[in-house]
């Protein structure tokens, strides 16, 4: 967009010197009227980037969720596909249950012995308070007959959290989409074993709960942005459209400035920081926003409420972007 500044600028020297003839070509008028330029130009540019600034780095975010199954074990069926649209529900992949439907099983044999144990525990209590009525059985004996049904009780409890914990167990064996999205670069087959380590995450999964389209702007160019500005987007992969937005919140935040907890001093290089801070903007086509493919790139222009003489400049920069997109775009 200089360029073409320049050329605007260079095509009327030539109607003010040659066409018009309103100047001689003295060496006095030519160095004026390029000093002019000089000046007239930069102040142009001064005033386009820091009232419209334009940025060629925003894209669309979406969560990635790392499927990290709750048990670990082999696959046994694995539906999914990369990039397949998928509901919240779906199933990703089964892991094999015969372990844990074995564990369920014992347990609930156990379960059952030890309800046995009780009632007859109950059943001596009883006997034992009736010989005790009739001085038949001394207190003691009661007492331990007692003390065995509470244990039975209590064996019970501690064995039914235990059958509780089995049938989750088994229920997570089948591991299901958290969102409507997809999943993406799946490489799992059947026979592949999973593990629960976070590190070791079978598949990302690609959510479409939200769409966010966040750009960067040198720290110089995002002062005077605000949440509310005006925004014109450009996508990549959609040339010759140009779609209207609003700046949502800012994040004016840098990772050459953080600090964390470390035996390690600081190293300080005097290199000057050149952080990028991030903006984050709604489309006001929300229907729009929420079909677009995360990492898809654009171009934005962000208009402040001041020098909006110079947003022509954006306007006219983004649509030559957008129509360029014809030839750039893969």
């Amino acid at each position: 967009m200089i360029a073409f500044i320049i050329i605007c600028y260079s095509a009327l020297y030539i109607v003010i010197f040659n066409k018009m003839a309103w100047l001689k070509k003295t060496t006095g008028n030519i160095s004026a009227f390029a000093g002019v330029g000089v000046v007239l130009i930069s102040a142009i540019v001064f005033s386009w980037y820091t009232f419209s600034p334009i940025s060629a780095d925003a894209r669309v975010f979406r969560y990635i969720i790392p499927i990290v199954p709750n048990v670990k074990g082999q696959l046994v069926e694995v539906p999914v596909q990369s990039m397949q649209a998928m509901q919240e529900g779906d199933l990703l992949y089964r892991i094999d249950p015969t372990p844990f439907e074995f564990n369920v099983r014992q347990l609930q044999s156990q379960l059952e012995q030890q309800g046995a144990q009780l009632r007859l525990a109950q059943i001596n209590v009883d006997r034992a308070e009736n010989l005790v009525a009739r001085k038949a059985a001394s207190q003691l004996d009661l007492d331990i007959w007692i003390a065995e049904r509470d244990a039975a009780a209590a064996a019970i409890e501690a064995t039914q959290a235990q059958l509780d914990n089995a049938q989750w167990q088994l229920a997570e064996t089948e591991v299901r989409a958290p969102s409507n999205g997809y999943a993406a670069n799946v490489q799992v087959r059947e026979g592949s074993f999973v593990t629960t380590v976070p590190a070791g995450s079978s598949l990302a999964f690609i959510s479409n709960e939200s769409t966010e389209l966040i750009a960067s702007f040198s720290q110089s160019a995002i002062r005077r942005i605000e949440p509310g500005n005006e925004v014109e987007v450009v996508f990549s992969s959609i040339p010759g459209q140009v779609f209207g937005g609003k700046i949502s919140r800012l994040g004016k935040a840098g990772g050459q400035a953080q600090a964390s907890a470390s035996s390690q001093l600081p190293t300080l290089t005097g290199t000057p920081i050149t952080d990028r801070w991030a903006v984050w903007v709604s489309l006001d086509d929300s229907a729009f926003a929420s079909q677009l493919p995360q990492g898809a790139g654009a171009t934005m222009a962000v208009y402040t409420d001041a020098g909006k003489p110079v947003h022509v400049i954006s306007k006219v920069a983004l649509r030559m972007s957008a129509w360029l997109a014809y030839l750039t775009s893969p």
